[in-house]
């Protein structure tokens, strides 16, 4: 079965530089993410050329130039503009030169099962050309599923439009998506350096960019590269990887967001290593209100020797109590375990964590009142409505949103 990837924006298409970095270093077979011709299935999008050039620079023999699609101006940090495209013809058509890359895309694969989008959820083109791109993918693949890796902004701010940005992908995401992967700058800083989430800290801690897009390229390997559990006898992997994820962490329609942690060590017990992985997560939202996990799945990699089931009972009993699994689920937590771990150095092992958890209320609570304050009071409304946002689409969005916190409330109440 193959996926197809689709990298959206600056941010979307940096992820996807560092994932299929990754995915080339990686010993496990690739069949599921490169056609027979050596090729990423992947379709690279941007409104404007700068960081396509890089990333064609570094994976020049792997990307098709066609899968390579870019406009000639951006879209201004602008959810609108980024949806509906400029007010300029020929850059109205990107969405369909995207589109027909995906046909020749999936016409190459044996077995099309869906798309893993990645973009950020804060500027113009990962959040507007992103909502736009999914809405189309569902409606042209109403079969296929739709896996979305996305990066929400920090909270100190980055633009002051990014919490309307914020309210339409997450709205549009829930409506056109099976799954929502989501990542936090602020959560990635906190687990990378231990600081806490404020402007100042960002300024003074030593991580980079970079840093931080290699963790979550390392998370999103750590649930889609092949293991063990998932292969056949036959050895040859089938590449269900993600979708399999999506059952088991997303298995009704209204909660569809999940949180991913990645851990790796060397030379450690299994039990260490859950400890290392749960000591660093948040917990409680900032009222001191516990989080609670519908569902979840631990990946377990580089247990080569076939010693984790002897441990699978403490890391279990150590997971559902740092995630503080909701007591109506008889199978909190799924494993998964492969016996190679991502960099293949011996004696590494790694655990990949991801959880639908109630922690996304605390941020989909903050961008719906941080966005409503702004709409009452009419702020940069102008701004939307010449590129075709018109009132109905924030209140649709509001509502939308809003169903979503109160579904994740009701389900850990």
């Amino acid at each position: 079965m193959s996926t197809v990837f689709v990298q959206v924006g600056q941010c979307g298409n940096q992820m996807g530089q560092h994932f299929f970095h990754q995915v080339c270093r990686s010993d496990e077979k690739r069949s599921t993410f490169l056609t027979p011709d050596k090729k990423l299935r992947s379709v690279h999008i941007d409104t404007e050329k700068k960081v396509l050039k890089k990333v064609v620079k570094q994976h020049k023999k792997s990307i098709r130039e066609c899968n390579v699609v870019s406009g000639k101006q951006g879209r201004g940090c602008n959810w609108a503009m980024g949806y509906n495209g400029p007010n300029n013809l020929a850059q109205a058509k990107l969405p369909d030169q995207v589109l027909e890359s995906l046909r020749k895309e999936v016409e190459r694969c044996d077995c099309y099962s869906g798309t893993v989008m990645m973009h950020s959820i804060a500027g113009g083109t990962g959040a507007g050309l992103g909502s736009r791109l999914v809405e189309l993918i569902r409606d042209e693949y109403p079969l296929a599923y739709i896996l979305s890796a996305v990066v929400a902004p920090w909270t100190s701010g980055e633009s002051p439009l990014q919490h309307y940005n914020s309210l339409f992908s997450l709205s549009w995401l829930q409506r056109y998506s099976d799954g929502v992967l989501m990542f936090s700058n602020d959560e990635i800083l906190h687990r990378l350096s231990g600081l806490n989430v404020n402007k100042r800290d960002r300024e003074t801690a030593n991580v980079t960019i970079d840093d931080m897009n290699k963790y979550i390229a390392e998370s999103l390997a750590g649930v889609m590269l092949p293991v063990n559990s998932l292969t056949p006898k036959s050895g040859v992997c089938i590449g269900n990887e993600p979708w399999e994820m999506l059952r088991s962490v997303c298995p009704m329609p209204a909660y569809k967001f999940v949180q991913i942690g990645h851990t790796s060590k060397s030379d450690v017990t299994w039990e260490a290593l859950a400890s290392t992985h749960t000591h660093k997560l948040r917990r409680y939202d900032t009222d001191g209100n516990p989080f609670s996990s519908i569902s979840t799945l631990a990946v377990v990699r580089g247990d080569s020797t076939g010693t984790f089931p002897r441990s699978i009972k403490s890391v279990e009993s150590k997971i559902t109590s740092a995630y503080n699994c909701v007591k109506w689920n008889p199978f909190p937590v799924d494993f998964w375990i492969s016996s190679r771990n991502l960099n293949s150095h011996p004696g590494t092992s790694s655990i990949t964590v991801c959880a639908n958890s109630s922690s996304i209320v605390e941020y989909t609570e903050s961008v719906f009142k941080r966005a409503q304050d702004m709409f009452q009071a009419k702020a940069y409304l102008h701004w939307y409505q010449r590129y075709g946002c018109d009132e109905t689409t924030f209140l649709e969005s509001f509502e939308t949103l809003n169903g979503v916190i109160n579904e994740y409330k009701e389900a850990v109440s």
